[in-house]
């Protein structure tokens, strides 16, 4: 009876750590999810709202498990005029902006509700269409990930709330559209497919150097799919590495690597950024 009662415990033993072995996997694969920044220029009925598609947008990532940075922060530390221009100015500017408040991907745009001077069938209702636009972009590589216009109409007897309720309207319908292919494209690092990793390399003197880098690349760092060479101005060569795990283990691979002439020092580490140099070997 002793001998049976210890078999069946070796039997769930190895049961167990077979399973934990198999779910070990899933749980290095958990999803990640980025930080948030919104900046959205909102006018309703011609004045500025009480910021209804950032309440819409901000409600919809924190069901998704995301963190957005505080409204209240952003206005609190940003001039609005200075924000509106970063909007207005490009990827580069929003992207800026974005990451000084520690945010991986910032969304901007623009909501505006307008109202119909006619009533609905001779009753006290009007008719409020809202058109909401808006723009993701990461910041540490100011590359766009995703836009999307969406255009929602209602019907009310105010117009501020009818505006008002037009933008959320308007503003869930695109936020159901974007914040799904935003996640899976952060989470590409998790499910082992090739993704974009931009590697920004200083200290290039020469031609040989970046052929010598793209050689390096492809031939012996596992799990590089593909090399593009995006520039060579100035000393700095800037290389979109297709890569099949995360940035950091990127990272780890090339300062490992030992080229014959030159090492690489990285010196700054984004979820799809890498900052490096050449330097001599033996420095």
């Amino acid at each position: 009876m002793g001998m049976r009662v210890v078999k069946l415990s070796c039997l769930f033993a190895v049961f167990l750590v077979a399973a934990v072995v198999l779910a070990a996997p899933r749980l290095y694969a958990r999803p990640t999810v980025p930080r948030f920044m919104l900046l959205i220029d909102e006018k309703n009925m011609g004045t500025y709202s009480m910021g209804d598609a950032e309440r819409v947008l901000t409600g919809a990532l924190l069901k998704r498990g995301a963190e957005v940075v505080d409204a209240e922060l952003v206005k609190t530390k940003v001039n609005r005029d200075k924000a509106l221009q970063a909007m207005a100015s490009g990827p580069r500017a929003a992207a800026a902006l974005g990451l000084s408040f520690g945010a991986d991907v910032i969304i901007v745009g623009r909501a505006i509700a307008k109202g119909s001077a006619d009533r609905v069938q001779d009753t006290s209702f009007r008719s409020y269409r809202a058109t909401v636009s808006l723009k993701a972009i990461r910041t540490d590589t100011a590359a766009i990930i995703d836009v999307d216009t969406a255009t929602a109409a209602k019907i009310h007897v105010d117009d501020i709330i009818g505006g008002s309720q037009a933008i959320q309207a308007a503003t869930a319908l695109a936020a159901r559209r974007m914040l799904p292919k935003i996640l899976n494209q952060w989470n590409l690092a998790a499910s082992g497919q090739p993704h974009k990793i931009q590697l920004m390399l200083g200290n290039v003197d020469q031609v040989w150097q970046v052929a010598a880098v793209k050689k390096l690349l492809r031939g012996k760092i596992r799990g590089v799919d593909d090399v593009v060479q995006r520039s060579f101005v100035s000393g700095v060569a800037v290389f979109d590495v297709y890569w099949k795990g995360g940035c950091q283990k990127l990272a780890e691979a090339l300062t490992l690597a030992r080229p014959r002439y030159f090492r690489i020092k990285v010196v700054g580490v984004t979820a799809a950024k890498l900052d490096a140099k050449l330097v001599a070997t033996g420095s």
